[in-house]
């Protein structure tokens, strides 16, 4: 206690005001202490989530709580200056139904893309830039937004805004919104990261299920593009994936003139199919012959089913192996969907051409087996010629020597028999060598051997036949080549002369499977019909490759019949 001999103590002097502000300032010490605190803990839970969307969700939420805000939001930029993703918090269902469509970039979010400082506002309706809110959007007053930037790109924004009157951001929520930024930069780059692994990974894996299938000896029936196809569209969450390919596979790439659409799956794939594009002033045909792929939303020359469907955001790329170009593969989005990415585009690239290598190798496993196929071939023709063609004209000659020593008549004439026998067998042999030495597919092509036996069956005929013929005959194989002239062969001629029919119609397509649809105007086959050796013997043919056989009433009446076989790996 002072007695009045000494100074005061100096807290003694202190004004109320001064201890009062003393007061504030530790207040506000322990808030932004707090603060940090609450900042840092939910850096370590937003650094903790991988998954990109639940990542970006997860920041907004975070800037919410730091900046007391009741909206936020994360835009993400795409490759055309405007907002490829919008992600949000703090609107009900009903208020986002109402308003509809996600923000894309403009006004005073698409001020944020090029500047590297936050944007503060006290009430963003002043703002020169604001472009006003669509109908139902609430009132917005309070914003702040921060540039993400991650390895030195421009990812996005981070924004939250109020629509209270009385509330406002300030310099400790700029603060908070700067070291959220950084935090978000590296979450979203980690996630972003994981992500691509993740999918780089899926990628690999069909990869790896496409060479298997494609090269594999218990799988000979299987539709390689087809398949090929269809990973690509699971892949890349696309509407439609379609795989165009020259007409003749042999001929060099610089002498291909059409491309025929042989494999399609998603949308409309059924209506695509079979659909044929000139190289010429196409889309597909510039990707086919500089083997260069692209993303575009409009192709020169339209693809009935596939490109009248509308501007969509779709993948090209060639399918290549070796300086070789074998096909064309297309991948589209859904009109509303996200625009692909050059990430997307290199994805699809390297998977289209694993695809390539693997069917090449194919290919020439098959040329292989062809090769060693005709090698037996004459083998087995020349050990005929050689061995059994003269031991049974040896066997002949004693026979015939036999003959001008036999007195009987009876024994003349069945030992005579006898060297006939052995000289038709010997003419059976012959034929058999030619046969062997000139496979069926070396002297005419399918196709020919198509038109030889519609021609043969309808000429002269009261009655108007139509053949159609589609994709790339020339991919037929000898075994399928037989098949699919005796199936027409044995249907046409059953229509021709039991149907009364007096319209009929061939179709020959050939796309991953050889499909052949034999169609009348006739009676039909009658519920009680005795003849059914023939329809089974097609039966049998479709089940022996794999295929599949049916017969049923036709649209307009008659019958229909349809018979199809899958192409094995060429």
């Amino acid at each position: 206690m002072n007695n009045g001999d000494g100074p005061e103590p100096a807290f003694r002097r202190r004004r109320p005001q001064d201890l009062r502000h003393i007061h504030d300032q530790l207040d506000e010490l322990a808030a932004d202490r707090d603060q940090l605190g609450l900042l840092l803990q939910l850096a370590i839970e937003i650094s903790s989530d991988l998954e990109l969307d639940s990542t970006l969700h997860r920041i907004i939420r975070a800037a919410l709580t730091l900046t007391t805000a009741r909206y936020g939001a994360i835009g993400v930029w795409g490759p055309d200056d405007l907002l490829s993703s919008f992600v949000h918090e703090g609107m009900d269902p009903q208020t986002v139904k109402r308003i509809g469509h996600l923000p894309v970039g403009k006004g005073v979010l698409g001020a944020l893309r090029e500047r590297t400082e936050l944007l503060r506002l006290d009430d963003l309706t002043e703002y020169p830039a604001a472009a006003g809110f669509p109908e139902g959007h609430p009132p917005m007053r309070a914003f702040l937004g921060m540039p993400i930037i991650i390895r030195g790109q421009p990812f996005g924004s981070l924004y939250v805004a109020d629509d209270r009157a009385e509330h406002t951001f300030t310099e400790a929520d700029e603060l908070t919104a700067r070291a959220l930024a950084s935090v978000a930069a590296v979450a979203i780059d980690n996630a972003h990261l994981f992500e691509q692994a993740r999918v780089s990974g899926l990628w690999t894996s069909a990869s790896r299920e496409i060479t298997s299938a494609v090269l594999s000896d218990k799988r000979p029936n299987q539709r390689p593009l087809q398949l090929i196809a269809a990973r690509a569209l699971e892949l890349t969450d696309a509407e439609q994936a379609i795989v165009l390919v020259p007409e003749d596979p042999e001929e060099p790439d610089d002498e291909v003139d059409t491309l025929v659409v042989s494999a399609a799956v998603g949308r409309y794939a059924e209506e695509v199919l079979g659909q044929r594009i000139p190289v010429e002033g196409s889309t597909t045909g510039a990707v086919f012959r500089s083997g260069e792929p692209m993303i575009t939303e409009t192709f020169r020359r339209p693809i009935q089913a596939f490109t009248d469907v509308g501007e969509r955001h779709a993948i090209v790329v060639p399918l290549r192996a070796e300086n070789h170009t074998l096909g064309v593969m297309i991948v589209a989005r859904n009109a509303a969907g996200a625009r692909f990415t050059e990430d997307y585009l290199d994805f699809v690239q390297d998977f289209a051409g694993h695809a390539a290598i693997a069917l090449t190798i194919a290919r020439a496993r098959h040329h292989t087996a062809e090769l060693n196929l005709l090698t037996d071939r004459e083998r087995i023709a020349s050990d005929l010629h050689d061995q059994v063609i003269q031991r049974v004209f040896a066997v002949g000659m004693d026979l015939q020597g036999v003959i001008a020593r036999l007195r009987h008549a009876d024994l003349v004439h069945r030992v005579s028999r006898s060297v006939d026998e052995l000289q038709s067998v010997i003419n059976d042999i012959r034929a058999t060598i030619f046969n062997l030495q000139n496979p069926s597919e070396a002297q005419e092509g399918f196709a020919s051997r198509i038109h030889t036996a519609f021609e043969r069956l309808t000429e002269n005929r009261e009655l108007s036949a139509t053949l159609n013929l589609t994709g790339p005959l020339s991919v037929v194989t000898s075994v399928l080549a037989d098949h699919g002239e005796a199936v027409i062969t044995e249907a046409l001629s059953n229509a021709i002369r039991h149907s009364g029919a007096e319209e009929v119609t061939v179709s020959v397509a050939v796309a991953d499977e050889l499909r052949i649809v034999i169609s009348d105007d006739g009676s039909g086959i009658p519920p009680d019909n005795k003849r059914s050796s023939g329809l089974s013997n097609l039966a049998r043919r479709a089940e022996s490759v794999g295929g599949d056989f049916t017969v049923t009433g036709g649209p307009s009446g008659g019958t229909q019949l349809i018979w199809s076989a899958p192409l094995p790996v060429d």
